[in-house]
């Protein structure tokens, strides 16, 4: 079969170039063979009789280096695109041929007139003179297509922007370099790092102007409009700190895709992406294994209280794609259960999903879904979780979050529940508040029950969601958009956060973990300033303090605390199999059978809207728990 012209002519063109720049090499080999002989005689001789290149040892060293070349792929190399990968490669060519070649010069030093300076400086010159070809193409190439892109026509609406990198580094400079190769996308005007070696110092020319903590009066100094984040794995504190300090200015912030894409060398300055919530944390956002997780998930019948709430209906989207028999979707809200319903089928329609208009506390209808559905797993996520609101209505905080998850463990063990899963808070820390009380009782509980012999208990505790159903964060977008004021309880006031995905793929791992005698946490990083997320979260949304938006001080809504914490003082840590989560046991200080008599004399002053003594009943269960008096409003 005969080969089509244009292929032909095609498949001849791309061997062209290895094969040509193949013998520049060869001709750059000999030739610089031949001056090292000039230079060893200096200059006072004819260097042919010195030269062994066109006989049997040099025809061998020729071979040699065509055969290197070619294990080495150097003449499939582009040179316009040469990099110090490239430069290694050529040294390990020259450096092979010349070490393959000396010991055959060697055994033929009575046959053949050889120096080892004249070799030592060939091998030297060689390689300085194959560099020497490739950053020719190099430059060649670069000036080429600056003088292209200046002759093409080019409309622009505004002039480039002037670009400050923060980040000295290895990411900085690769930002550098592609702001070099692309100058029609901006100017780069200088970097800012904390390091007080750097500076002062320049990269590629470009001069580091001072710290993070200067960056607004640098800003202004350079006159930059645009600064980029260059920072691996997006240091969270340091860009909430340019955010934060840029926040009065209309300087656009932006960042790098991913550390992945630095170390592919596929990042390019079109790439920069604006900040993202996820880039405030204090941490790298946490990704599990949840292979150990599909073990003990799938076939089984799940039940997710909750199911449409923040936490819930992403439960329910990650254990759908577990493959379970069956998956109850449990909620009160009837819109929220539908809409995750819909979604769930429509992204999974295999699953056998059933949604299930429900309250935890009726205990009837829950005592007929057991006995329906019989569920195997229960992530309990239901719960009543704004504080300021629990302590307008303590009695609420009682009977759902303690008095429901009471009848749900009572059902859990009667109908041979193999795992229970209960979403916590750190809240449940020393609280102060009726909330963060109910969820600490609803802790032990939990506790209490994991002492059977068959129901696998564990409670897993956390701080703020970001991007939940009334989080601070969904607080501040509705606040931007109906007022364009951020309201603040106090400028000190500061929270744990996690994302939703990584909060529930820890919850998720954490029923994977062996029953212990104490409560799951999830390692949170540092606690966020909200003052701080605020002024970042403003930038954000594109807007200017001071000129878009602005942010008032509240005061104390009602027993919340200026920092939170994940566990108390007489806690013991212990590690896990997961470095993500620990498990902190806490000293009881009733046995189960009191905790049990005393929850139930909770529920019902909770019944009677007796506050007083609610209050009390909390104290006496945990010691930890200290509500003040006339903090509640009922």
């Amino acid at each position: 079969m005969m080969m089509p012209p244009i292929m032909s002519k095609a498949r001849r063109s791309s061997w062209m170039g290895p094969i040509v720049k193949l013998l520049i090499d060869l001709v750059l080999l000999n030739l610089t063979t031949i001056l090292a002989v000039v230079i060893r005689l200096d200059f006072r001789e004819a260097p042919w009789p010195w030269v062994y290149t066109l006989e049997f040892p040099g025809l061998v060293e020729n071979m040699l280096f065509v055969a290197m070349s070619l294990l080495l792929q150097t003449p499939m190399a582009l040179w316009s695109y040469s990099s110090l990968r490239d430069v290694e490669r050529v040294v390990l060519v020259v450096a092979a041929t010349k070490a393959l070649a000396l010991p055959l010069l060697t055994a033929m030093q009575g046959d053949v007139q050889w120096s080892g300076g004249a070799f030592a400086a060939s091998a030297v010159l060689c390689f300085l003179s194959m560099i020497a070809a490739r950053a020719l193409a190099l430059w060649w190439y670069g000036r080429h297509t600056r003088q292209a892109r200046v002759e093409e026509p080019v409309q622009r609406t505004a002039p480039p922007a002037r670009v400050l990198i923060v980040g000295a580094g290895d990411a900085g400079d690769t930002v550098l370099r592609e702001f070099d190769a692309h100058p029609e996308l901006g100017k780069v005007v200088g970097l800012v790092d904390d390091d007080p070696v750097k500076r002062g110092c320049t990269i590629r020319g470009i001069r580091v102007l001072g710290p993070v903590a200067m960056i607004a009066d640098v800003v202004r100094r350079a006159g930059a409009n645009q600064v980029v984040i260059a920072i691996p794995s997006h240091a969270a504190a340091i860009t909430r700190a340019v955010l934060s300090n840029l926040a009065d200015t209309d300087v656009q912030v932006r960042t790098l895709p991913g550390m992945w894409e630095l170390v592919d060398g596929s990042i390019r300055v079109d790439d920069l992406r604006p900040i993202q919530l996820e880039d405030l944390l204090t941490r790298t956002p946490v990704s599990t294994d949840l292979g150990p997780v599909r073990a003990y998930v799938e076939g089984k019948r799940i039940l997710v209280t909750g199911a449409g709430g923040s936490i819930g209906s992403e439960i329910v989207r990650q254990v759908a794609r577990l493959n379970p028999s069956q998956l109850i979707m449990l909620g009160r809200g009837e819109n929220r259960i539908f809409h995750i319903d819909r979604e769930v089928q429509e992204r999974r329609p295999a699953t056998v999903a059933l949604p299930v208009i429900g309250d935890m506390r009726d205990e009837a209808r829950m005592t007929w879904l057991f006995d329906t559905y019989r569920p195997d797993i229960v992530f309990h996520a239901a719960a009543h979780k704004h504080v300021p609101l629990m302590e307008r209505n303590p009695e609420e905080a009682i009977l759902n979050n303690v008095g429901g998850t009471r009848s749900l463990l009572r059902l859990a063990m009667s109908h041979g529940v193999e795992r229970f899963v209960n979403i916590s808070t750190d809240k449940a820390v020393d609280p102060i508040s009726f909330m963060g009380a109910s969820k600490r009782v609803a802790e032990l509980l939990v506790q209490d029950c994991n002492a059977t012999e068959y129901l696998q208990c564990s409670s897993v505790r956390f701080g703020n969601v970001l991007g939940s159903s009334g989080s601070v964060t969904e607080v501040f977008e509705r606040q931007l958009r109906e007022t364009r004021t951020l309201q603040i309880t106090d400028p000190d006031m500061e929270r744990y956060f996690m994302l939703i995905p990584e909060a529930v793929q820890l919850v998720l791992h954490a029923g994977t973990l062996e029953r212990g005698s104490g409560t799951f946490v999830l390692r949170m990083g540092d606690p966020i300033r909200i003052m701080d997320l605020a002024r970042s979260y403003i930038k954000l949304s594109g807007l200017e303090l001071g000129r878009d938006a602005s942010i008032v001080i509240t005061g104390n809504r009602g027993n919340e605390k200026l920092t939170e914490r994940l566990w108390s003082d007489d806690s013991t840590i212990e590690e896990t199999g997961n470095p993500g989560i620990m498990n902190v046991i806490s000293p009881v200080a009733i046995s189960g059978r009191e905790l049990r008599g005393l929850v139930d004399l909770l529920c019902a002053a909770a019944q009677h809207n007796d506050v007083s003594s609610m209050r009390s009943l909390l104290h006496d269960i945990d010691p930890s728990i200290n509500i003040p008096v006339g903090s509640a409003l009922s």
